[in-house]
Order: C-alpha cells, then sequence, then structure tokens
C-alpha cells in the first residue's frame, strides 16, 4: 500500500491514514460526525474561481492558473471536483479540490513529505490521506488542499534560497491554507465550519508546526510520524545511520550490514522480545537484546543464519547512538528501535550487496541523501560547516553550536501549545513503532515535553498519542498499519468526544481485512484477553504500561523548550 518515492521526497500524507471509518467505542462513529453537518453546494460556477485574487496572501505574482471540474473515484464512489491550481509567490505551487455537490462544510490541508517538491494530487483516492473506505471521504465531504512548499523537483539546489527555506520551514502550507480558505467562501458563499490538517513524516512536522506558530489555522491537526526535530533528524540521526555502518567509519568506506543479515537479526529481535500473539513487540524500550547473543562462532564456516564481530558491532552502534567522549552520555535520545529491522533496507542499510559484494555505504541509502539533500536548510549562516563525516557525534557542544542557529526556523519541538489549546485546537499524534526513517522515541519526547510545560492534565484535555507496533514509516511494516484516526479528531473537534481506543487493521495485498487490534492512548497498550480469535480486536483490553521511564535528559533537550520562532524571508499573512 505505500508508494515508491524519491529519496528527497519522503512519504508523503497520502500513506497517512488507510483504514476503515469504524475505531473504538471510544471514537464518534463517522457516520454520526458525517450527518452532523448539511451539505452545502457552490453558489458559483467553478471556472470563475480563476479569477479570484490571492495576491493579499502570496504577494506580487500570485495568481490562479485553472479551475476546472473534474470527476474522480474515491473508494468506488464517484466525486465531481473543481481543481483549482495555482502558484503563491513567489514560488508556492498548490491545488485545491473542491467537492461539486457534496461538501459538507469540512476542510482538510495535506501535508507533504520529505523536503517536499511536488504537490499530492487532492483528486486521487490515495491523495485523500483519510481513511480507507471512510464515509466522509467517500462522500466527498472535503475540500482538500496540497501544496509544494515552495520549490518544485529533488535538486537540492532550492536549499540556498532563504525565502524558500522559510516556505519550505512554515510559510507555504500557511498560505495555500489561506488561499484554500478564500476559494471556498468563493464558491460555496460561506466559510468552513470547521479546518483540518493531516500529514505524516515532514508533513507530521507541517503539522506541528502549524499548530506552534499558526494556532488558528485548524480546528484539529493528526500529526504522524513527525520530523519535528529536523535539524537533529538530517543532520546527527541520519548520518550516524550511515557512519555507523561503515567499514571505514566515514562516509568513504563499505556498508558492513546487508540486508540478509539485517534479516536475521530482525529474527532474532523478535524471538527475544515480542510480546504480542502476532509476535510483535508492544514497546521494544521493554527490549534487552543485545546483537552479541547472535555473534558467530570462532572460526564458523557458515555465517549465512549468525553476525559476524563486524556486524555484531555495526548492529550496536545503530540501536546505540554516539556518545559523548568526555561524559560517555548518549548524544541522542532515539535510534531506530528494537523490532524496526525489517524496515533499514534502503535506510540505514543498503537494498543490495553482501560482506562477499560490498557496495559504498552511501549507495542508494536514504540516510545519506537526506543529509546531503538538506545541508543548507541546516547550517546556513554557520561558519566552517560540518559534513557527514564531522558532525559532532561525540561533542555535546555539537548542538548548540551548530543546530541552534536554524532550530527556531526549521524545528517544531517547541511544547507550549497554550495558543492552540486556547483556540479549541484537538491534536493526536501518532507513530508506528518499527519507524526506520524517524524514532518514535522522539515523538515520545515531545509528548512528554508537552506534559513538563503545560501539565498533564491539561495535555489530556486536547492532545493523544498513539503508538502502533510493528507499523514502518507512515505505513507498511509487519504491524497493523490501516489506521483511522480523521474519525477520532473529527469525533473530538466537532462533538467534543475525545478518543479513546482506535482500531488498527492488517490487510492482505488483496486488501481483504485479515486482523485488527486496538491501540490506545499513551501509555497503554492493547493486552491480548486470553481467549478468542487473536485476530479480532474484539479481543483485546487496555493493558498496562510496558514501560515507564521518561525520556533522560541529554545534549539535545535544549530543543524541546518554549522557544520564539524565526521569521525569514516575505512575511507571512
Amino acid at each position: 500500500m505505500m508508494k515508491a518515492f524519491h529519496p528527497l521526497q519522503g512519504l508523503l500524507a497520502i500513506t497517512v491514514l488507510l483504514a476503515g471509518c469504524h475505531g473504538g467505542a471510544a471514537v464518534a462513529p463517522a457516520d454520526t460526525t458525517a450527518a452532523a453537518l448539511a451539505v452545502v453546494k457552490p453558489v458559483a460556477d467553478c471556472t470563475q474561481l480563476a479569477a479570484v485574487d490571492v495576491t493579499d496572501i502570496g504577494g506580487a505574482g500570485s495568481k490562479i492558473n485553472s479551475a476546472t471540474v473534474v470527476a474522480t473515484t474515491v473508494n468506488g464512489s464517484s466525486v465531481s471536483l473543481c481543481v483549482v491550481k495555482g502558484t503563491l509567490a513567489p514560488s508556492n505551487t498548490f491545488e485545491v479540490a473542491l467537492p461539486v455537490g457534496t461538501w459538507t462544510q469540512r476542510f482538510a490541508a495535506l501535508g507533504c513529505g520529505g523536503l517536499c517538491g511536488n504537490v499530492a494530487d487532492p483528486t486521487k483516492e490515495d491523495a485523500i490521506s483519510f481513511s480507507y473506505k471512510c464515509p466522509l471521504v467517500q462522500q466527498g465531504g472535503f475540500v482538500t488542499a496540497a501544496t509544494d512548499m515552495g520549490h518544485q523537483g529533488f535538486d537540492p539546489g532550492w536549499t540556498a534560497d532563504a525565502q524558500k527555506q522559510a516556505d519550505f520551514a512554515y510559510r507555504g502550507q500557511h498560505i495555500t491554507t489561506l488561499a484554500a480558505k478564500k476559494l471556498i467562501k468563493a464558491y460555496y458563499g460561506q466559510e468552513q465550519k470547521f479546518s483540518y490538517f493531516v500529514g505524516c513524516s515532514d508533513g507530521g512536522r507541517e503539522a506541528l508546526m502549524a499548530a506552534q506558530r499558526y494556532p488558528n489555522d485548524y480546528n484539529g491537526i493528526v500529526a504522524g510520524a513527525p520530523a519535528a526535530h529536523f535539524q537533529l533528524q538530517n543532520s546527527v540521526f541520519h548520518g550516524w545511520s550511515v557512519v555507523a555502518n561503515s567499514t571505514t567509519g566515514d562516509s568513504s568506506g563499505n556498508s558492513i550490514l546487508y540486508p540478509d543479515k539485517v534479516a536475521v537479526l530482525h529474527k532474532a529481535v523478535l524471538a527475544a522480545c515480542a510480546d504480542t500473539p502476532d509476535g510483535l513487540i508492544s514497546d521494544p524500550r521493554a527490549c534487552r537484546f543485545d546483537p552479541a547473543s547472535i555473534a558467530c562462532p570462532a572460526g564458523a564456516q557458515d555465517t549465512s543464519q549468525c553476525l559476524t564481530q563486524a556486524e555484531v558491532l555495526a548492529a550496536g552502534r545503530i540501536y546505540g547512538g554516539p556518545a559523548d567522549a568526555k561524559t560517555g552520555a548518549p548524544m541522542q535520545a532515539g535510534r531506530p528501535v528494537f523490532g524496526s529491522e525489517g524496515n533499514w533496507v534502503g535506510v540505514e542499510v543498503p537494498t543490495s550487496g553482501s560482506s562477499s559484494a560490498p557496495v559504498p555505504v552511501k549507495s542508494g541509502v536514504f540516510s545519506y541523501n537526506i543529509v546531503t539533500g538538506a545541508y543548507n536548510l541546516i547550517f546556513t549562516g554557520t561558519p566552517a560547516r560540518p559534513d557527514i563525516d564531522t558532525f559532532g557525534y561525540t561533542d555535546s557542544s555539537f548542538y548548540a553550536t551548530y543546530l541552534a542557529e536554524n532550530h527556531p526556523l526549521n524545528d517544531a519541538t517547541n511544547p507550549d501549545l497554550s495558543a492552540f489549546r486556547k483556540a479549541g485546537g484537538k491534536l493526536i499524534l501518532w507513530h508506528g513503532w518499527a519507524d526506520q526513517h524517524i524514532s518514535p522515541l522522539y515523538t515520545i519526547q515531545y509528548y512528554e515535553a508537552m506534559q513538563g510545560q503545560m501539565g498533564q492534565a491539561t495535555v489530556d484535555e486536547f492532545a493523544r498519542l498513539y503508538l502502533v507496533p510493528g507499523v514502518a514509516h507512515c505505513g507498511g511494516g509487519e504491524g497493523n498499519d490501516n489506521i483511522d484516526l480523521v474519525s477520532g479528531i473529527t469525533g473530538w473537534v466537532e462533538q467534543g468526544t475525545a478518543p479513546g481506543s482506535v482500531m488498527t487493521y492488517k490487510l492482505d495485498s488483496a486488501g481483504a481485512q485479515t486482523a485488527s487490534r486496538p491501540v490506545y492512548p499513551y501509555p497503554a497498550v492493547a493486552q491480548y484477553t486470553g481467549s478468542g480469535d487473536w485476530h479480532d480486536g474484539a479481543n483485546y483490553a487496555s493493558g498496562a504500561p510496558r514501560y515507564n521511564v521518561r525520556t533522560p535528559s541529554w545534549p539535545g533537550s535544549i530543543f524541546y523548550t518554549p522557544y520564539a520562532p524565526k521569521v525569514q524571508g516575505v512575511p507571512a499573512p
């Protein structure tokens, strides 16, 4: 169900929510939510939207390029949409899809993944990133909007442009939302009743950026696997994944671990730590696996089902991350966790090769490509800038010296969401435990930082966090990667029904459901009751947390405290 992607594109919001609209009992049913708002028909012809002036939003040069009606099929239902394409100066390309006869007064902005550079077609079934067979989507109830966030394509040359940096960091989604809302008013003769944002990966960062910078833009936000710690993520985190698996300890070497041995490692991890009926890990932090436990015996001739000493060390480095040379303290609070190994191929390790047919450590590996692609975004203005081999892997001063400058521009880790809460906003965070791109431990740390800043009781009023066992980055993996959180956010915003358990689903290649299981608001985990078919989510209940230790302080903790956002380039309205 996952789409192929360019190494710098990442995973778009289109993969966020692909399950049926029938979550846990604590969530308002989707059909009830859909029936709560009347359908509003247009008061203008679609072609008239081509004349809407958007220069007040994007500035001189902003324009609508086209406005045409198209028919699309959404989960088997035919829906007519007025599709508006335009540009917000200097170069934010956007598209807005407005239902012709089925609008239920809701608007949703769709996040963009990786370093963006393309517009997710909001008319396509998989681009309307809500839920598989969800009535709100099938009925064409949402106006949707997407943007490339100010640049086109994946050539990193744009990253040296200060205005495009700002458009990617925070401005692009905001001005696209303003334009979409203006088009809604022009087309339907009224404003939307409710506004939402749904995004994953960088789209998750964009979601949190909106809550932090523009608390009045959206009533409800779903932020999946957020790259909120953009500075750290795309330098030290991914950089370490490269050098940790290198024969030379830098980006010039060959890889040590390859897909065949990663499969051996993954099988051993699950054998040691799986605690669910389907053989997954409900909370990897409670796992105490040591790669040395599957080390090859001295002098072994056949090493196909064990790890050589070099492979043991490489695995340990990938899991553990670097340490400060002076104190020995960890330099990172989040790394790929136990159980994620099955998803490392193409990210932490190359897609091909073996110990007998070695390939360069940077060959086709996402971690290398994203570091080089995001370089100018992270280190703009910093003298004597480091590179992937000279990041401060063992010097904690690196964070303050090199990453702090653009932290308030690119990062979305401000834990003070008081203004968003005051505006009545609701937030759902979610993350797959087996994420190979962004460690779920960072999302946990952000959630803890929110609790520390605002108080747990206050956070509980407007935010939830869900962690899904075995699910990879924004979907995929061995876990139940189909989950409907849109029903949760709309029910919470529109009816005041706070989400509790949410059902997750596993589908086979033909789209047939093979298993279901609930997830519960963090830190609770789903626990099999011990009777009935374990494939059936009805046979699970909320279980006690497997792990209760909060994230300890580390050098990057400075980025999870309140800060003033950095603004540059053309101001956003």
